[in-house]
């Protein structure tokens, strides 16, 4: 491995496959020295993929993550925190995603697609939180969102075509459909993402060191988000609406997040979601309730078993006590 200590270094999440390769490359091509972690579940196939694509001038590192695990989530961020010396981290990309075609729950209890998307994702915030404040200020955080957080956006299944936050169905026991439960959780990953940025925006936006940004690739259908679904509904969607108006490519996809990544146009930019045309757009107007997004937020540390006042990881002891 090269030495990283004069380079940006950028963690990927998903970046074997779909849209997270196609940032991969894209990230490659730039002419900023970048040290990339690619946090992946398969790191054979993921060694295989990149090894005549990484030039000469960037770096790569491919380290084991599979988001349906907690125990492998903070397996990696210690892997990550306990290096000599110390990484510093300036961009972590949370790009990977899944939809399950029926319902299934993870080793650690939860349904899968919830646990993939969002609260697997608010453990390795958690864990390198205070790693991207130390390596501020301009550190970001990139949350990779959907449009299918909207209400009225997307295909009807089961008779919904709109997000429904129900505590007591997370686990799918009433009803379970796959497009659901991907709308739930993008929708969550939001409310986290503003609440978030609402925390670090306490010390005031002179001081701030890390930005929080969503982003909206657009509906990429040639992804491999759709491997869950089934043979059919993956035929249809590659070979049918793919060709659709409203369709990108994964190649226009990946160029919204590599945007949202590093572009100087959003360097003090923090709390905004970015749009599939690389525009500061809105997300749903129920994105911005703010009692929704103080509930799920300590909903979602509730179930992961961490403290709901993030305040520690923000502000050293001296700022805490006064």
């Amino acid at each position: 491995m090269s030495d990283v200590s004069n380079r940006k270094l950028i963690i990927l999440t998903g970046a074997n496959t779909g849209l997270g390769f196609e940032v991969l490359k894209q990230l490659l091509n730039q002419q900023v020295p970048y040290h990339i972690i690619l946090a992946v579940r398969n790191i054979q196939q993921t060694e295989t993929k990149i090894q005549s694509i990484v030039p000469s001038h960037q770096s790569v590192e491919i380290v084991k993550l599979d988001l349906s695990s907690l125990t492998s989530v903070k397996s990696f961020t210690q892997s990550i925190l306990s290096r000599k010396p110390p990484l510093h981290i300036n961009i972590l990309i949370l790009n990977a995603g899944v939809v399950k075609n029926t319902l299934t729950k993870t080793e650690d209890g939860f349904e899968h697609t919830f646990q993939v998307n969002h609260l697997s994702n608010i453990v390795l915030v958690h864990e390198l939180l205070p790693r991207l404040i130390e390596s501020g200020p301009g550190s970001r955080i990139i949350l990779v969102n959907s449009r299918l957080h909207k209400p009225g956006v997307g295909t009807k299944e089961h008779g919904e075509n709109r997000p429904i936050m129900d505590i007591e169905n997370l686990d799918g026991s009433k009803m379970y459909s796959p497009l659901l439960f991907y709308r739930n959780s993008k929708l969550a990953q939001v409310f986290f993402g503003y609440q978030l940025d609402k925390l670090l925006n306490k010390k005031g936006e002179e001081e701030r060191k890390v930005n929080v940004l969503i982003v909206e690739p657009g509906f990429c259908p040639t992804t491999e988000l759709s491997r869950e679904i089934g043979i059919f509904r993956q035929l249809f969607l590659r070979y049918i609406l793919s060709w659709a108006p409203f369709a990108r490519t994964s190649e226009q996809g990946g160029a919204v997040i590599t945007y949202a990544s590093t572009s100087s146009e959003l360097q003090n930019k923090s709390g905004i979601y970015i749009s599939q045309f690389c525009r500061i757009d809105k997300s749903s107007d129920e994105s911005y309730e703010e009692d929704k997004q103080r509930f799920w937020w300590k909903t979602s540390c509730d179930l992961l078993g961490i403290e709901e006042d993030w305040s520690s990881l923000v502000f050293n002891q001296n700022e805490i006590l006064d």
